[in-house]
This record gives structure tokens, sequence and C-alpha cells, in this order.
């Protein structure tokens, strides 16, 4: 009876934590793409797409607890979530070539790099219990501290290193004073976004830290709305 009220718990949780930004996210998918459609747009909207993707998976786990897909379903979610942020530096990487012809082969073979390094997740998690998953858990992801290590040098090497050229690159391209105002929030947003994930993976894996973890929880929301939304304010019309 006490395992099935924390599974109902849990259950509770992730419809508040995890089903939301998939609500929030779908909007701004929504409206970016009914104000323009074009490759900065359909790159700027597939981060919100896969990044409620990874949520619905997540959740889709929860409900599956005590089944062999819960597991597979969750690490799938992660991957995911991580894959996503690439999209984010790609858009960066168009913002700084928006006055040049589309180089769409250059695109893709930028995304499917990602696609490819992102399986480090499944990698460290299935071979070597990167994730553990299962009734010795609770049904409650934990992660291995080398899982945590990996994924911060992938965020690190692949993520917030090309992010922080690719700002200064653009702050240079651009000179309007309305449009750098922009460029700013949403470079201040990708940062926030960024520490969010970093965040995450340690929420999982410092499992035994309730001050951290609470703080996550309460301030991970929060933010990961601020994040999304500035995201979208800043580059949500007018983008060719």
């Amino acid at each position: 009876m006490l395992f099935q009220n924390e599974i109902i718990v849990r259950l509770i949780a992730a419809s508040v934590l995890q089903v939301w930004p998939i609500f929030y996210l779908s909007y701004f998918t929504y409206r970016l793409l009914r104000r323009a459609k074009n490759r900065s747009t359909y790159i700027l909207s597939a981060y919100f797409v896969t990044t409620a993707l990874a949520y619905f998976l997540a959740t889709l786990s929860i409900f599956l607890t005590n089944t062999p897909f819960a597991y597979i379903i969750y690490v799938l979610s992660i991957y995911v979530f991580v894959f996503s942020y690439s999209f984010l530096i790609n858009f960066s990487w168009l913002l700084t070539r928006l006055d040049e012809k589309p180089h769409y082969t250059k695109l893709y073979l930028r995304i499917i790099f990602y696609a490819i390094l992102s399986l480090y997740v499944i990698v460290i998690s299935i071979p070597f219990n990167g994730i553990a998953l299962d009734a010795s858990t609770g049904w409650t992801p934990n992660y291995s501290w080398l899982f945590l290590v990996f994924s911060w040098i992938y965020f690190l090497i692949l993520l917030i290193i090309p992010q922080i050229y690719f700002s200064f690159k653009i702050l240079k391209v651009y000179e309007g004073v309305v449009l750098k105002k922009r460029l700013n929030s949403f470079i201040f947003s990708v940062f926030l976004s960024l520490s969010l994930a970093i965040s995450l993976f340690l929420y999982h894996t410092w499992i035994e830290n309730l001050i951290f973890r609470t703080f996550h929880i309460f301030l991970g929301l929060v933010f990961g709305i601020s994040a999304a939304y500035l995201i979208y304010k800043g580059f949500g019309k007018q983008l060719e």
C-alpha cells in the first residue's frame, strides 16, 4: 500500500512538473509557426517540439511503471531532451548567416552530427547502468556519477562553448539597438535553459541532497517557463 501511495504521489508530481511544459512548449510552437514559416522558425520550433516530446516520453514512462517499457522510454526521453538543445545551437548558427543563401546540406549535417553524439545517453545508460529506473530505485530515475560527468562534458564542449562563440559573433554582426535587445534576451534565455539542464542531471544524481532537490523543483519550473518564453519572445516574429 505504501509503494502504491508513492507511485500515486509521483504521478501527481509528474502531472504538475512534466505535463505543464508540454502545453506551454506546444503553444509557443503554434504561435511561432503561425507567424512565419522559414528555415529559422522551423529550427527554433524544432527545439520546442523535441523538448515537449522529451517531457511527454518522461511522463509516459511513469504511467508505465512496473512494465519493461518504462526504462526504455525514459532513457529515450533523456536522449531527445539532450538532442533538443542542438536546435538552439543551430539556430544561433543561422542567426550569423541570415543574409546568406540557405545552406540546407550543412544544416542537416549539423543536426545529424548532434543526433549521433547525443546517443551517448543510450550508450552510457544501458550498457554501463548510467540511468537506473526500477523497483530498487522506487521507480524514480537515478543517474550515476559517470553519466553525470559524461553529460556535463557533452554540454560544455558541444553546447556551452559553441553557444558562447556564436553569442559573441551574433552581437558583432547586428548593430540595431532594438534587435540587440532581442538578441541579448535570446542569449540569456539559452544559457538559462542550459543551466537548468545541468541542474536537472545533478538533481537525478545527487539524490541524497534534499535541499538542492527542493530548490531545483521549485525554481526549475519557473526558470524553465521564463527561458522558453524569452526564446519565443525574442524571435517569435519578423524573423526571416
